[in-house]
């Protein structure tokens, strides 16, 4: 509760502590119907009065017990009056009462559905790397929450410099494969190239959209796709016939959906840099443990392939396929620590170089301790 407000109350007991006067009782009652007026409920109220019992004791001001009791007797009568008074407007008013929280649990229950919404959007965003996977999971969830009939995800391809299909829902395979959008073409394309969402409905009349009479009834949302470097696609949800048009909470959640789906893709986009990075590294490793043993030339390939294909029917993840892809090119690195003249050597060998061939897993092993892989 504010200082001043307990300041306030402080004085109005004091009074009548000192004074024993019954008119400071009902200034105490009057008191604590105000504090319920303001919204401050009655256990902050009495947790306010014992306070201000306990700084009066500490003044080593002593009162009897029954003008304390008194004093908080009517301080409760003044909050349940309160009450009562308060139940009795509401009963003026029950039907109206009744309507408003229907609205008000209807609004929560929405807003809820959107919040599982979000959240499982983003736990789909942190939780796999696999790019197709994420804007699938994450496109047919936005579709079926936000009712739509049909739409597209698209993502501009750099080289071609156009706007192509990566996800779709109840659009013909054949569309899919022939749009090519430029930025600024069409209204996906504008949306593009400006980088600000769209709702539409109605009629489109713009001089940059061709074929104006395709757009004659249209209820679209269109929000663009952006990660650090600008705009990377768009996303775009329609619906037919007489149905009701998009929101601008339909476009808020949609654009919060798009920016969870720009920060996925740029970091599958980091994280395939890196992994193109380390790989490098590794088969460079690799390589140099290989021209060291020229006798078992293409082992390292063949045991990965093997790994990987067993991996793959057995039904293992993108991650784990891809560790797997790093564990079968590097099991031999340790053959760095063997020297070449035994690697190489054409009979048979002694057992102090066998067992020097017999410690290539453990050097494997310290090495790769000071490796950072993924």
């Amino acid at each position: 509760m504010d200082e001043q407000l307990s300041i306030n109350y402080k004085k109005i007991l004091m009074n009548y502590l000192r004074t024993g006067q019954e008119t400071y009782l009902y200034q105490i009652a009057q008191f604590g119907k105000e504090l319920m007026s303001l919204e401050i409920g009655p256990e902050s109220i009495i947790e306010t009065h014992l306070n201000v019992i306990k700084k009066i004791n500490r003044d080593k001001k002593v009162y009897s017990k029954k003008e304390i009791d008194d004093s908080f007797t009517f301080l409760t009568e003044g909050i349940m009056a309160y009450g009562t008074a308060f139940r009795e407007y509401l009963n003026l008013r029950t039907e109206g009462y009744l309507v408003e929280t229907r609205e008000l649990n209807m609004k929560l229950g929405l807003r809820l559905t959107e919040m599982t919404m979000l959240y499982n959007t983003i736990k789909i965003t942190i939780s796999s790397l696999d790019l197709k996977e994420v804007l699938s999971s994450v496109f047919i969830n936005t579709v079926n929450f936000l009712k739509a009939e049909d739409g597209s995800l698209m993502l501009f391809d750099p080289e071609d410099k156009v706007l192509t299909i990566k996800e779709a829902y109840g659009l013909e395979e054949d569309i899919i494969k022939k749009t090519r959008i430029k930025l600024g073409e069409g209204i996906a394309g504008l949306v593009a190239q400006k980088g600000e969402p769209l709702i539409i409905s109605g009629r489109v009349d713009s001089p940059q959209t061709k074929r104006k009479e395709e757009y004659e009834r249209v209820n679209s949302i269109y929000v663009p796709l952006k990660t650090k470097k600008g705009v990377i696609g768009i996303i775009n949800l329609n619906r037919k016939g007489e149905v009701d048009p998009f929101t601008e909470d339909d476009l808020k959640i949609l654009s919060t959906i798009a920016h969870e789906v720009g920060s996925a893709i740029e970091k599958v986009s980091l994280y395939q840099k890196l992994q193109k990075s380390y790989l490098s590294t590794i088969n460079t490793i690799a390589m140099i443990a290989e021209i060291r043993d020229p006798y078992t030339s293409g082992h390292q390939e063949r045991v990965t392939k093997l790994a990987i294909a067993i991996a793959e029917e057995m039904g293992f993840s993108l991650d784990k396929i891809e560790r797997l892809h790093m564990a079968g090119i590097l099991h031999d690195i340790g053959k760095i620590g063997v020297p070449t003249e035994i690697l190489s050597k054409p009979v048979k060998l002694s057992e102090i170089e066998l067992s020097l061939i017999k410690t290539h897993p453990q050097v494997g092993n310290d090495i790769l301790k000071k490796m950072e892989l993924p």
